[in-house]
């Protein structure tokens, strides 16, 4: 398989959490259209066998989707403080990605370990 150049494609992630982040601001936002774009970003990566790619990639790979998560969370944090009632449903969609992204890398991390144990053994 032919991995994504992976500066580049978190780099596409970035630009639509960063749209998203506008929601926190005074500047015109999109919430709705930003986030489903970011879902459908989302369905992508998940559609990759990250774990089946060489060590260092995937290491490098988990170090940007832990920051991506991380950024989420400072989104979701900010918007709580603000506390915006039209904000909520986003936050909400938000909140559910968040738990559900993480489910996912956790398994994904989990079957990379299995991976590298059955190639040691």
């Amino acid at each position: 398989m032919e991995y994504p150049e992976l500066e580049s494609y978190f780099q596409e992630l970035t630009d639509r959490t960063d749209r998203i982040a506008t929601m926190n601001t005074h500047f015109d936002a999109n919430p709705k259209n930003d986030i489903d774009e970011m879902l459908a970003f989302h369905e992508n990566l998940v559609s990759i066998p990250w774990d089946q790619a060489e060590r260092s990639y995937f290491d490098l790979f988990c170090s940007y989707f832990s920051f991506h998560l991380k950024i989420v969370e400072e989104i979701i944090m900010e918007a709580r403080e603000i506390l915006d009632p039209e904000n909520r449903p986003y936050v909400k969609q938000l909140v559910a990605y968040t738990k559900a992204s993480e489910e996912w890398f956790n398994s994904l991390k989990k079957n990379k370990k299995k991976t590298i144990k059955a190639q040691v053994a």
